[in-house]
């Protein structure tokens, strides 16, 4: 019988349908007791065959505009911004790591759509974050590039298949709780598609041959102790990143001469960190800044209300620490209780006394 050539599937639906009538075949056999006929086996066989047949067709379709759209002014990050782009013309896979809230999504956002022009066939951003089980990286990379296909074989040898021939960044976000999935697959393709480039986002490295990591850092804030003039201040991508979203949430507001202190001293209190500073500048509707200075002795009760449209890890700070938290291990966990014992930075020897 001759296939519709108007019906098409998705990666993931197809997929989903193969793998749901396998298991439905085996909970049947093996868990009720009922011998399979030789209809139900010829089924089952056919489902077997046909994850592993080669596609007659792949239909590619607008791998191209799926980068997000920028919905607040970008800040700062020249110099890493220039860096990224020079790693990136050595070496085909970079990875920006650091810690939750430092705006490693948002750098590679912007880094990707000013280098859109420079690959033949764009730039697709696949985000990772909310998928929680390993084996469906490969089904949401294909989704992202606009995967439509008849018939099924392995999924990775369709992204390989489609993508060899082209020349393409691929920026894969917020790997970090699915690093042995993403960096299986970014091995396979970096090694099979010779004009595919990848940008990941992750709070460690991807850990493979031929990776540049790139560490994201806080945004430059000047020294508590030496406020510079106010005229100073826009050299400091955190003071300025605090100035314009509390700008955003009160109209009025102005970095001023009797402000700059406090603005400067709260900036230190988040580490030059964008998340808490944009969650901190947003209290501004309801609190002082003296009043958000003095509540940073508990920034967890007072940063724990951020935009519903953000992911769930990123919404507040606890949120974010918490993710972090538990993506390590019983023995890191352990390691991150003992170090908190320190306030701001230690020496290795300090460390490793607290730590044995």
């Amino acid at each position: 019988m001759a296939e519709d050539p108007q019906v098409r599937f998705s990666a993931i639906e197809l997929g989903n349908a193969l793998r749901e009538g396998q298991r439905y075949h085996r909970l049947a056999v093996d868990q009720m007791a009922i011998q399979p006929t030789p209809g139900s086996a010829l089924v089952n066989t056919r489902l077997d065959l046909e994850s592993r047949r080669v596609p007659r067709r792949i239909f590619p379709v607008g791998a191209k505009a799926n980068l997000p759209l920028e919905l607040t002014s970008f800040v700062g990050r020249r110099r890493e911004l220039t860096e990224a782009k020079n790693l990136l013309a050595e070496s085909r896979l970079v990875t920006f790591t650091g810690i939750g809230g430092v705006g490693k999504t948002r750098l590679a956002i912007r880094l990707a759509t000013s280098m859109q022009g420079r690959f033949v066939d764009g730039v697709s951003f696949a985000e990772l974050g909310e998928l929680q089980d390993e084996a469906l990286v490969v089904d949401v990379v294909a989704g992202a590039l606009g995967i439509r296909y008849q018939s099924s074989m392995l999924l990775g040898e369709i992204l390989v298949q489609f993508l060899a021939p082209r020349e393409l960044l691929l920026v894969l976000d917020s790997c970090e709780h699915l690093v042995a999935g993403v960096a299986e697959l970014a091995d396979v393709l970096l090694r099979a598609c010779p004009r595919v480039r990848i940008l990941a986002t992750s709070r460690e490295a991807l850990g493979i041959a031929g990776e540049a990591a790139l560490l994201v850092p806080p945004l430059a804030i000047p020294e508590r102790e030496h406020v510079p003039a106010l005229r100073s201040l826009a050299r400091y991508d955190g003071v300025t990143l605090f100035a314009l979203r509390a700008a955003v949430a009160v109209s009025s507001f102005e970095l001023t001469e009797e402000n700059r202190a406090t603005v400067v001293q709260i900036c230190h209190r988040l580490d030059g960190l964008p998340l808490p500073i944009e969650l901190a500048a947003a209290r501004l509707r309801a609190l002082s800044l003296e009043q958000i200075l003095e509540r940073l002795t508990d920034r967890y009760a007072l940063l724990a209300r951020g935009s519903r449209g953000t992911p769930a890890r990123l919404q507040n700070l606890r949120s974010c620490v918490d993710w972090s938290y538990e993506l390590c291990t019983p023995d890191e966990q352990l390691l991150w209780s003992r170090l908190s014992v320190f306030a701001g930075s230690m020496e290795i020897d300090a460390a490793e006394a607290v730590c044995r």
